[in-house]
């Protein structure tokens, strides 16, 4: 389907879109779509799991820091006593 301009020309000649059996889904953008999904379906899960060992260590240093104030509070108190 051309639209035709009067103040300039076609640069390119484009050949008649008549052909119904030809798919109008450029091969680049079915490309495009293909590599996104993939790379959702990897990468979502993949961050996921870096979320959840982010979530684990931060729980485990806040254990280890919650011991180590509590043995520090004892040594002041043994250290208070003598």
């Amino acid at each position: 389907m051309g639209w035709p301009n009067p103040f300039r020309r076609n640069v390119v000649h484009r050949a008649n879109d008549s052909d119904s059996n030809e798919s109008h889904v450029p091969w680049s953008l079915l490309l495009a779509v293909v590599v996104l999904c993939f790379v959702l379906v990897i990468a979502l899960p993949i961050m996921g799991i870096m979320y959840m060992d982010m979530n684990n260590a931060t729980i485990a240093a806040m254990e280890e820091i919650k011991k180590m104030r509590e043995l520090r509070a004892k040594i002041l108190i043994q250290m208070q006593g003598e």
